[in-house]
């Protein structure tokens, strides 16, 4: 993935492109995006002093960081030139007046879905990880069904064993104890709490010891109906190469617990078919039911674009019969861009939309930069609305949200949500999407608003009902009655699956918001959909030490 250009200058001024490296090699995308973090956090950090990168190298000596650094070395680290050390991370957190390990884990995040799991940022300082008795510590800690862990203890932990890969833990059931407990945490926390989770949910499941308890922790809690959160809990399996993963992943696609858990299913074969996970005797079972999925008009509207962008990533010969049906699909819009194109709207329509974006984003920056054009932005927004792909819509939220960038975006694209002409438009359910990470407390309003409005697509309704529980902010109780009454009312009397799919989102927000009153009044209306019942029994049955310490 190249780093795209861009004609849109801030205030008129000039920008000066990302340089590459001397040479002309072709970096990963991850690396250019790291830099990218860093110079931006830099230049539109908290201090105007920092524009100055001589000030900048100047100052970078001390705390986490004891060598002497030039302006030379931070070029070369913000242009991605180099790989940037972790501790020089932690220099620019502190030096930017970041929370601790805010960079830290969006670009363990950034590296892990570009690379692969063991292709992650340079390893922590070498001396943190030479105690046995901290290993001992902190297994003991992650087995216990009392004791709290911190998403930085947990990275700690898979860190310390991802670098043991012959580790021995007694008794084994201990790996089992520890995957279902990070599981059920990764799934219930938010924001980097989350991310670290998640992360450290990737490294068990690419352990050579680790990794069958983990799969089977992943499997059994896709194959429970009960379950609340299911994409999550087998997209995390494209982090496993093992034959296990594969034939839980080729199961929910082919028999799967419900539309989520194949909708999850179909987002782990992105990275399985990149890293080549799936077997040649695999890959004519994973063709069939791909081409099912991107034919079939009965499938929700998420899943035919994804299985279509499968279908053009998938290598190999398809019958006659299937490329005829293929074409065929040109008389729907989004299907054919996909499968033309690999995104959701046609390009030269979509660059009107983000050049208007970045251009007010820009307009917003706290300070002008002579002479910096950022090529990375225009890129990352694209990514966000427009790829066919979930992860990777989410993770060009998550890379936007780690910098000063991140609140003028949530205002702009509030701003485009109020138009009448975008709520109606394909592209309004992705940018609902991109608030459940950049959004803020001043987004909230907006989101409540649009959940029990009327006259909008239904699409919006159910994509700001499945938001609400990660935008900033608080919502009142009376909101959540408000909305939780009005969809209840037309799901009685219309059976709409709209309806219910706003529910399940209200509860679902519900439960990330740790709202345990409105939670137990939902359990106890028999009025309601059993489905929302049973979700929210699910949520208030959570273990409390998972629950309430997930968000550490």
């Amino acid at each position: 993935m190249g780093v795209a250009k861009s004609t849109i200058g801030r205030r008129g001024r000039p920008y000066r492109a990302v340089a590459g490296p001397a040479d002309g090699r072709r970096l990963p995308a991850q690396q250019y995006r790291v830099g990218w973090l860093l110079r931006v956090n830099r230049l539109y950090g908290p201090s105007e002093r920092w524009l100055r990168s001589a000030a900048f190298a100047g100052a970078f000596q001390g705390g986490c960081w004891a060598e002497h650094t030039s302006v030379y070395q931070v070029s070369r680290w913000e242009t991605a030139a180099v790989s940037v050390p972790y501790l020089a991370i932690r220099r620019y957190e502190e030096l930017l007046e970041l929370p601790p390990h805010h960079l830290v884990a969006l670009m363990d995040t950034i590296h892990r879905y570009e690379a692969s799991t063991e292709n992650v940022l340079p390893a922590r300082a070498p001396d943190r990880f030479a105690a046995s008795d901290r290993l001992d510590e902190l297994v003991d800690r992650a087995a216990s069904s009392t004791a709290l862990l911190t998403g930085l203890e947990w990275d700690e932990l898979t860190r310390r064993l991802a670098a043991q890969p012959e580790m021995v833990i007694t008794p084994h059931r201990t790996w089992t104890d520890i995957a279902e407990r990070l599981l059920s945490e990764t799934i219930v926390a938010d924001g980097i709490a989350w991310m670290q989770r998640y992360e450290a949910l990737s490294r068990l499941l690419a352990h050579p010891v680790g990794q069958e308890a983990a799969v089977a922790s992943c499997a059994s809690l896709a194959a429970d109906r009960t379950n609340q959160v299911f994409v999550e809990t087998l997209s995390v399996l494209d982090a496993s190469g093992h034959p296990d993963a594969n034939r839980h992943v080729l199961q929910q696609l082919v028999h799967p617990t419900n539309e989520r858990a194949q909708y999850g299913a179909l987002l782990a074969s992105v990275r399985k078919l990149r890293f080549g996970h799936f077997t040649d005797a695999e890959m004519p079972r994973l063709m069939a039911i791909i081409q099912e999925l991107t034919f079939d008009s009965t499938r929700r509207d998420d899943i035919r674009p994804l299985a279509a962008e499968l279908l053009r990533r998938l290598p190999g010969t398809m019958s006659a019969t299937s490329r005829t049906r293929l074409r065929g699909l040109a008389a729907d819009p989004t299907l054919d861009h996909v499968l033309r194109a690999g995104r959701l709207a046609d390009r030269e329509a979509s660059q009107r939309l983000l050049a208007r974006l970045t251009g007010a984003v820009v307009a917003l920056m706290p300070r002008d930069v002579p002479h910096f054009r950022d090529d990375v932005l225009p890129v990352l927004l694209d990514e966000m609305l427009f790829s066919p792909v979930f992860d990777v819509r989410m993770l060009a939220a998550i890379t936007v949200s780690g910098t000063p960038y991140r609140r003028p975006l949530a205002a702009v694209l509030a701003t485009e949500l109020a138009s009448p002409a975008v709520l109606g438009a394909p592209v309004a359910p992705a940018m609902i999407e991109a608030l459940r990470w950049l959004g803020r407390a001043e987004q909230r309003a907006m989101i409540e608003g649009l959940i029990t409005a009327s006259g909008v697509p239904a699409r919006v309704t159910v994509a700001s009902a499945q938001a609400i529980g990660h935008v900033g902010g608080h919502s009142e109780d009376r909101f959540w009655k408000q909305a939780i009454t009005y969809h209840a009312g037309l799901w009685r009397r219309t059976r709409r699956p709209a309806s219910a799919a706003a529910l399940n989102g209200l509860t679902y927000g519900l439960g990330m918001t740790r709202n345990r009153t409105v939670l137990h009044r939902l359990r106890a209306d028999d009025q309601m959909p059993e489905q929302v019942r049973t979700a929210a029994t699910w949520w208030l049955n959570l273990s409390t030490t998972v629950y309430e310490g997930a968000n550490r």
